[in-house]
């Protein structure tokens, strides 16, 4: 084979999308903390307990990360920036960068290589992947500069017609894989084993009860599929680190995507940054305690 604002209400918007479409209902930059701007928006970093740092700081300390959990509010300006710096910022780095993409599905490899490698151009490489309007704005700075340095770019995450077909068929992921073909098979994590921990706990406190245990696996099924193909990358270029760009739910406290990454590649150093609404002043919030390694306050 290869999303806690309250972000509650950010959440429970992507992750019935993400889960299958059950339903809608949702130049590189170098910015400093203490409410510097990027694009003309307020925004502020801070450590995992409060305390005002700078993002040249973070960037700094992963010289010795294996993975970096960027976990972003989809769409939003200053995280696409922020995402740019961070990038560029670990490709000046000795140690080299792949970077992991949760908004590129594995079956789409092979159409992000050849665009990479100049052997298509974008318009086809747009249809092929299927990207929108939204993409100009939001990754598509990450994949240009990926190409222009010779970065590895993963489609880390599962077919989402497959992660669907999962959910609505009810089995346990093994009995289900067992019934796809091999090459579905080889788009789909090995294994997948929803996890009774935190990020469950978590889940189903924002989907519902009822609602969360349903599409529980599938969410699972999700970070299982990204968190293999970051494993399976560092088990065959152990020398890269990863940056992994998520929605924030999928890494906060280290947990999904993380947890399910470490089983995988236990020992390994992992990092998190996690953006964060401010309702508010542009302050730390007791909710942000723990969170991530680096917090990126914005405004919505």
């Amino acid at each position: 084979m290869r999303m806690f604002v309250s972000a509650s209400r950010i959440a429970a918007a992507g992750l019935l999308l993400a889960l299958g479409g059950a339903c809608k209902p949702s130049g590189t930059a170098s910015p400093e903390a203490k409410g510097a701007a990027v694009d003309g928006k307020e925004h502020a970093f801070f450590d995992g307990e409060g305390k005002p740092v700078e993002l040249a700081g973070f960037i700094a300390g992963l010289a010795d990360v294996d993975l970096v959990g960027f976990g972003e509010f989809h769409n939003h300006a200053v995280g696409s920036e922020v995402e740019l710096a961070v990038l560029t910022g670990m490709a000046a780095q000795a140690r080299p960068v792949a970077l992991a993409m949760e908004f590129f599905e594995a079956d789409q490899q092979a159409a992000l290589d050849e665009y990479l490698a100049g052997a298509s151009d974008e318009s086809d490489f747009r249809r092929r992947t299927r990207r929108d309007a939204k993409y100009d704005d939001s990754h598509r700075p990450l994949i240009e500069f990926a190409k222009a340095r010779g970065i590895p770019v993963i489609a880390a995450n599962a077919p989402r017609a497959l992660v669907t077909a999962y959910r609505k068929s009810g089995q346990p992921y093994q009995a289900w894989l067992a019934t796809r073909t091999e090459a579905e098979r080889a788009v789909l994590p090995a294994s997948s084993i929803p996890p009774d921990d935190e990020f469950k706990a978590r889940f189903l406190a924002t989907m519902g009860p009822e609602r969360g245990r349903a599409f529980y696996p599938s969410m699972c099924l999700w970070n299982d599929a990204m968190a293999e193909a970051a494993a399976e990358f560092r088990a065959t270029h152990p020398q890269h680190r990863v940056l992994l760009v998520v929605g924030g739910y999928h890494v906060a406290r280290h947990l999904g995507v993380v947890t399910q990454y470490l089983a995988r590649r236990p020992g390994e150093v992992v990092k998190v940054l996690l953006m964060s609404l401010a309702e508010g002043p542009m302050a730390f919030a007791g909710a942000d305690r723990g969170e991530g390694d680096l917090i990126l306050k914005v405004r919505g």
